[in-house]
């Protein structure tokens, strides 16, 4: 099982306009709502893939009633912890040419909130054969907590997949995670060097396994310490692009799980990424355009 820990959910409004004009008053054609963040997004496409996922996530509040509500229709298996905050809302504008992001912060969690994750966490490790933690932090979390839950699972030996940044991405990587995840500015952040190919080399001194460093419609960059690889996207029209590292980070560990060869699962991710850009919403990819995709990833 993939255990996916996503504290920071989200209900995601997607919002399609004909034209959008900044400072005039702009008339959505279509909306869309749906429960979301980066923790959901990595669970929804692993499960799509035919993966048994189960994320761990907070909600609170009437959106996160509604949070909640999505996922059992999405037929998405969860461990939920309740929080007195609201789960926050992120909007998503379309159009042609345009996608926009306005994202909240995530609401702080209370000592009582985050001990119970941490039971949640323990309980569900028993039965993981592989732990994503993914997106950032609630306030109240501390920056050191996803380096203890990567601490429990490695203990275990349960491998850890990571995409985090910032003081939180340096602290977890000292526990070696298998997979970092990361794009280049957050990778320049950590590391505060530059350079694609040094900040690779210099986070994986700092503990991390492999680095996958997504660019976008740009090559995709691997590195494990030794070797590097480059796996070209598949050149596509996108509908929504948001979601799309979420969704690759999902199809490189099911690949893993699969016991696939590392750079059929760096494919796999890509055509995933390229996937979800292909829908409306994040998160969300039809199988067959992942076949038909993967076929064409350099």
């Amino acid at each position: 099982m993939i255990l996916v820990v996503g504290l920071s959910s989200a209900w995601q409004r997607t919002l399609f306009f004909g034209s959008f004009h900044p400072g005039s008053v702009n008339r959505a054609t279509r909306v869309l709502e749906t429960a979301s963040g980066k923790g959901v997004n990595v669970a929804r496409v692993a499960s799509a893939l035919g993966e048994e996922t189960l994320l761990l996530t907070t909600a609170g509040g009437q959106r996160g009633r509604l949070f909640c509500k999505a996922l059992r229709q999405a037929r998405l298996p969860a461990v939920t912890i309740s929080s007195r905050g609201e789960t926050r809302l992120c909007q998503t504008l379309i159009a042609p040419g345009l996608v926009t992001e306005l994202v909240e912060e995530a609401p702080a969690l209370s000592p009582r909130e985050v001990a119970a994750v941490q039971s949640a966490y323990n309980r569900a490790l028993g039965k993981a054969s592989l732990v994503i933690l993914s997106g950032t932090l609630p306030k109240g979390c501390g920056d050191d907590f996803d380096a203890e839950l990567a601490r429990l699972a490695t203990r275990r030996n349960i491998p850890v997949l990571v995409d985090a940044q910032k003081t939180t991405l340096r602290h977890v990587v000292r526990q070696r995670p298998i997979l970092v995840k990361i794009n280049a500015a957050e990778l320049a952040e950590a590391t505060g060097i530059r350079s694609l190919s040094k900040g690779m080399r210099e986070l994986n001194k700092m503990g991390a396994g492999l680095i996958v460093v997504s660019r976008g419609a740009k090559a995709t960059i691997a590195f494990d310490g030794k070797r590097t690889w480059r796996v070209t996207p598949p050149g596509i029209k996108a509908v929504n692009p948001i979601g799309s590292g979420d969704a690759m980070m999902a199809g490189i560990a099911t690949g893993l799980m699969r016991g696939i060869s590392l750079a059929d699962a760096l494919r796999l991710g890509i055509a995933c990424g390229a996937a979800n850009a292909l829908t409306e919403t994040s998160g969300v990819v039809r199988t067959k355009d992942v076949k038909r995709l993967l076929r064409r990833c350099g």
